[in-house]
């Protein structure tokens, strides 16, 4: 007589560990994207700022109190270019890193300054603002921008409401690498105003803590 065995318990375990190995295939794409991250960046996907041994010192000494370093805006500007280069995609509120990738406006603006502030004694004066916020709080007044530092503009005539990245003055232009909701498509690109475009309130250099 042919002899059956129970498959119950089986079918009972079955769909456990099919969820099993979905969480360990889901944490090991997650720990390779933050390795592809570091290998594309040049520095760790969760950065901070001040988080390695190895240090790196910057003269500040021509700067306002608390002032970025032209270096290190340089470098932020150069992790816009990273992003504006890539698929980023236009989210409200995202600041995520590269290869995500979901930004906004003062989003991209952190992220590039928590990249470039990676192995040094600087850190933001807060990791989550708000393009008003920086402009209030975060940010010190300049006429002279340097490539990096901050471009304040409004769109309503009243309160600052979007915050771009400074690349430089040609003839009566400004031009800046921003992330704009355009629909489908990149949405981190480098644009161009009038100086006197009345979008824009002003300039700013990216406040430190160190």
């Amino acid at each position: 007589m042919k002899e059956f065995r129970n498959t119950r318990p089986f079918k009972k375990i079955l769909p456990l560990f099919i969820s099993a190995l979905f969480l360990i295939s889901f944490s090991s794409c997650t720990i390779a994207l933050e390795i592809l991250d570091d290998l594309i960046t040049g520095e760790p996907s969760s950065t901070n700022g001040t988080n390695s041994d190895t240090q790196t010192s910057y003269d500040d000494s021509d700067l306002p109190i608390g002032g970025c370093p032209a270096q290190l805006a340089a470098s932020a500007f150069e992790y816009a270019q990273k992003y504006a280069a890539a698929d980023t995609q236009y989210k409200y509120g995202a600041q995520d890193p590269l290869r995500a990738i979901q930004v906004d406006c003062s989003g991209l603006v952190i992220r590039c300054y928590r990249y470039a502030l990676q192995n040094t004694n600087y850190s933001l004066v807060q990791n989550d603002m708000s393009s008003s916020y920086m402009y209030q709080h975060a940010s010190i007044p300049t006429t002279t921008p340097r490539r990096g530092d901050l471009v304040f503009m409004t769109y309503n005539n009243s309160t600052v409401s979007h915050v771009a990245i400074f690349d430089r003055f040609e003839g009566n232009q400004v031009y800046f690498i921003d992330a704009t909701d355009q629909g489908k498509g990149k949405c981190v690109t480098e644009r161009h105003y009038s100086k006197t475009d009345k979008k824009i309130v002003g300039y700013g250099i990216m406040k430190l803590k160190s």
